[in-house]
């Protein structure tokens, strides 16, 4: 099931979502002035004479929107995690689109960078396997570098391996990968019927039916809801569904070593046999399969829809949108037409929930994979283990709160243990505030994020808070059994397999014979999915060192 990360409508929302290229070091000295490399013999950079170790040089390749303003030796951030951290960091800027490709010319003519901010899926492991990085297998533990097993469990650092090693720190920006979809449903709606927020597959479906019936006009349940131009799949539309039968689209499983795919399951064909009859009772918009994002919203905001599947912070703007459009048919919108931002307001329209359970009281929630990045250490850098102690020492708690939201009552406050933002201190024309600074939040950090940064849900707007939360504490979360593994029939097959999936689903749940079902099981293993599950296997292997 593929979908893609959506962008969050707030600057600042939009960092701490999809996370920043920004820590990987390189290049060329553009900061101005540096401090003194650590003599031959001495490549801690102690002083013999007070014993104090010198800064620390980072080369930096920064991911920067060059469009705008930016001067790293005026950044006060920046000087203040150097301070923190002892280090000094040399970055050379790169536009942010380019960054792979400058990283790659960096890597190829053996130029590697100190730390180097990595895709996991392609790049990484071939450098790796070239010698390019650090082994850090024996420096990783409980004992040594207590910060980072507390950000990265053990069963990652294993999905991260290559041939068994370790060669980096799995990085994903903001808090992880976790699920990022909501069922959302009209409050008002549910009241009108009597129904508390249901918890099962069978309250929901009692639920559609009730609402069916009090409101023939309004479609019980529509297709799920994204950002305009983002590629979407009509199955999509039915993640709680087919949860609560213990499959979703398009994963891959794993047990005891041996391969398969929730496309295949037999589960699958009881799902999909559940949706037809929700089609056929008229619970399914008729238009999932072909609806296009605009005109799924506005039936959404005009009161047509019930229930969607929705990508978390879309509920905000549509819980407005709403209520904008409830105020027209009662004549008491504003006369300017509009409402202010209404972000930090509770939900008034919209109530938000996670999984549905099954008959067997279990779920499944698709997650995206836990990281997507690794920050890897140079096999050139001088002093490998004082870069993975800067690296663990950043990862305090404190020192968290410095590299991803920047100096304490100046870039964000602590009121009543709640974290508050700043949003005033940065004049958006030109990048600084009144002293002249520039601020470097989440610019140079290590976080990997896949526990969570510091304050991070508080940190967002009340809707916000409340709809990522709702999505990323489903406990009922998996994840993709084949990521992080080697199959190259996965990714010379693998989207022809999801059209035809996508086609088949799509006309069962319309009405077509659930034969269709076995047919396409077939068709799906013999058209290179029994290939896939045999590579996965032999990789699953391999990267176990076995």
């Amino acid at each position: 099931m593929s979908k893609t990360v959506k962008h969050w409508g707030y600057g600042v929302l939009a960092a701490l979502l999809l996370g920043t290229l920004t820590l990987s070091g390189c290049g060329s000295n553009n900061d101005g002035g540096g401090s003194a490399s650590p003599e031959p013999g001495n490549p801690s950079g102690t002083s013999e004479a007070t014993g104090e170790q010198s800064p620390y040089e980072l080369k930096w390749l920064k991911a920067q929107d060059i469009s705008l303003p930016y001067d790293p030796s005026k950044d006060a951030v920046k000087q203040a995690i150097e301070a923190k951290l002892n280090i000094k960091i040399i970055p050379e800027m790169v536009d942010v689109q380019q960054y792979k490709t400058k990283l790659n010319l960096k890597m190829a003519s053996s130029d590697i960078p100190d730390v180097t901010k990595i895709d996991f899926a392609d790049d990484f492991q071939k450098y790796a396997q070239q010698g390019a990085f650090v082994d850090l297998t024996d420096l990783i533990n409980e004992k040594d570098t207590p910060n980072i097993m507390k950000e990265v469990p053990p069963d990652v650092f294993e999905q991260a391996k290559v041939n068994g090693r370790i060669y980096g720190i799995p990085y994903q920006g903001g808090p992880g990968a976790g699920y990022r979809w909501d069922l959302v449903m009209r409050k008002d709606y549910m009241e009108q019927a009597g129904v508390s927020v249901p918890k099962t597959l069978d309250e929901y479906y009692n639920l559609l039916k009730k609402v069916k019936e009090q409101h023939p006009d309004v479609i019980p349940l529509g297709g799920y809801t994204s950002q305009i131009g983002q590629v979407k799949f009509a199955n999509n539309s039915f993640d709680n569904v087919f949860g609560a039968f213990g499959v979703t689209p398009g994963f891959f499983t794993e047990k005891d070593g041996k391969f398969s795919n929730y496309d295949i399951d037999p589960r699958m064909r009881d799902a999909l046999l559940f949706l037809q009859k929700m089609y056929k009772e008229g619970l399914i918009d008729k238009e999932f399969s072909t609806i296009k994002e605009e005109q799924l919203r506005a039936k959404i905001f005009s009161g047509k829809v019930f229930s969607w599947m929705g990508w978390w912070s879309t509920a905000s703007d549509y819980d407005t949108q709403i209520e904008t459009n409830e105020l027209i048919k009662s004549g008491k919108l504003a006369k300017d037409g509009s409402l202010p931002n209404q972000a930090d307001q509770p939900f008034k329209y919209l109530t938000l929930t996670g999984s549905l359970l099954g008959t067997d009281g279990t779920a499944v929630a698709p997650m995206g994979a836990p990281f997507s990045q690794m920050n890897a250490i140079s096999a050139k850098t001088k002093d490998p283990k004082r870069v993975l102690s800067i690296i663990e020492d950043s990862l305090s708690e404190e020192n968290q709160m410095l590299t991803v939201w920047g100096i304490e009552g100046e870039d964000y406050s602590l009121v009543d243990g709640k974290l508050k933002t700043n949003t005033t201190l940065v004049d958006p024309k030109t990048q600084q505030d009144p002293k002249g600074n520039f601020r470097g939040t989440q610019s140079y950090l290590f976080a990997p994020g896949l526990k969570g940064w510091p304050h991070y849900l508080e940190s967002l707007p009340l809707r916000f808070s409340e709809a990522l939360g709702v999505a990323i504490n489903n406990e009922h979360q998996i994840t993709d059994a084949s990521n992080y593994l080697e199959s190259p029939t996965k990714i010379a097959k693998l989207t022809e397999l999801d059209t035809m999936r996508d086609s088949v689903f799509t006309q069962i749940i319309m009405g077509a014979d659930i034969k269709k079902f076995d047919e396409f099981v077939e068709k799906w293993k013999s058209q290179g999915g029994n290939q896939i599950l045999s590579e996965l296997e032999a990789s699953y292997q391999k990267k176990a060192g076995k």
